[in-house]
């Protein structure tokens, strides 16, 4: 018996494990390393072992350890509780050991929250909640916590699917209520929205795009493919002046996905005040005909601080979003002149909305924005309008864009569904 067939064993299946749990294929994988797709079934099938500089760029590419892939060093699968959350949690090996004590805390923090079901009010005694969102971010973007499974509430899609029956698609993720006020829900919407809507997305010839946190990282877990997007254009659906720009803009959405999708290209959206020069001209006019094109579009949404969680406006809240920067001081603004705030339906590509649909306002640092008619014709006749939305703040907007078929897709979690099923429509 060939004494290294456990160890070629091992590696093969711990391969095959990881690239079923990030939905890789052979073929893809062998695309993103530069190595031809024999390369690749010679190490799942005929118990072959890639060199050392190859297995480096392996365990780098897949976000584990290169011992974990030999063997020696175990990775472990968890969950929460309920068995609803399941996901990889493991330092990774090429992490330097001055940025692991900032990991570890982020692993606590979210352990506490997924296994201990620690409400945030209980983990912000110990941690400030700046601490807690960027302790968050590091694990999930640095690949410390993998997220390889979400639960999908399937009576409430049955339910929203009922009420909406022009929905083309629907995803509740199964949120527990504790999650509230952290990055997790966003986290977890937002790795359904990459495997379940944007992963089974093909051969478009123009994808729009929106903006926020959600969405970006709905982006970052997407799956890079050798054939799926090429010749996609990835079509920003509104740009900021440059003092206002975010981390999250929709140019810069745009940009990630042509770098992570070999054959895709970005479109650059400018600020009217961008517009000195011809070229830039020419770069807003043709964004702006592409919008008129679009057959998939994906956006997020935003609203005000609900302190009674009945998505009922008062007079002294004021409008919130996550993802922007100072929570948005503009649109602040905008909301606070509003002479009826319980008409306020939302905040959509940043403008305001009434019940009705209607624009009520603006942020005036936006420029270039998608015309919403462009959104409800996609919606209502020619594609796909995706609304991706974690928290119940965003409750009510969500559902304002269903009653007006601005968009006819959601990923959502289970609390804004709760929220709209209560509604009468």
């Amino acid at each position: 018996m060939n004494p290294n067939r456990f160890v070629v064993t091992g590696f093969a299946d711990r391969l095959a494990e990881v690239l079923h749990a990030k939905g890789l294929s052979q073929s893809q994988l062998a695309t993103r390393l530069a190595v031809s797709r024999s390369t690749v079934t010679g190490w799942m099938r005929y118990g072959k072992l890639p060199d050392g500089s190859l297995l480096a760029q392996l365990a780098d590419e897949l976000k584990v350890s290169a011992d974990w892939l030999l063997g020696i060093q175990p990775q472990h699968e968890q969950q929460n509780p309920s068995g609803n959350i399941r996901w990889i949690e493991q330092i990774p090996a090429y992490i330097p050991d001055f940025q692991r004590e900032a990991l570890a805390t982020g692993i606590d923090i979210f352990r506490r929250f997924v296994v201990e079901n620690q409400s945030a009010f209980e983990v912000r005694d110990e941690h400030h909640s700046q601490v807690i969102r960027a302790a968050l971010q590091s694990v999930f973007r640095s690949g410390a916590i993998q997220i390889i499974q979400v639960s999908r509430n399937e009576t409430l899609e049955k339910s929203l699917k009922t009420r909406y029956p022009f929905l083309k698609q629907c995803v509740v993720a199964d949120v527990p209520e504790q999650y509230d006020d952290t990055l997790i829900r966003a986290e977890l919407v937002a790795f359904l929205a990459a495997n379940e809507i944007l992963s089974q997305t093909i051969h478009q010839g123009a994808i729009g795009l929106g903006s926020g946190y959600t969405l970006a990282r709905t982006c970052e877990l997407s799956i890079p493919s050798g054939a799926q997007f090429v010749g996609t254009y990835w079509v920003p659906l509104l740009a900021f002046a440059r003092p206002n720009w975010s981390l999250y803009t929709a140019s810069d959405l745009a940009r990630l996905m042509a770098m992570r999708h070999p054959g895709s290209r970005a479109v650059y959206l400018p600020h009217p005040d961008e517009c000195v020069s011809e070229a830039m001209k020419s770069g807003l006019h043709e964004a702006t005909r592409m919008m008129g094109n679009l057959q998939t579009i994906f956006v997020s949404v935003s609203g005000v601080d609900r302190r009674d969680r009945q998505g009922d406006a008062h007079f002294f809240a004021e409008f919130r979003s996550a993802d922007y920067e100072l929570e948005a001081p503009d649109l602040r603004l905008e909301y606070a002149q509003l002479a009826d705030k319980n008409a306020f339906g939302g905040e959509l590509l940043r403008y305001l909305i009434n019940e009705h649909g209607e624009i009520v306002g603006r942020d005036p640092d936006a420029g270039s924005q998608v015309d919403l008619a462009i959104l409800r014709h996609v919606s209502d006749r020619v594609g796909t309008v995706c609304l991706v939305a974690a928290s119940p703040y965003k409750a009510r907007a969500t559902y304002t864009c269903l009653e007006n078929r601005i968009v006819n897709a959601l990923v959502i979690d289970s609390e804004i569904a709760t929220y709209i099923l209560a509604q009468h429509p």
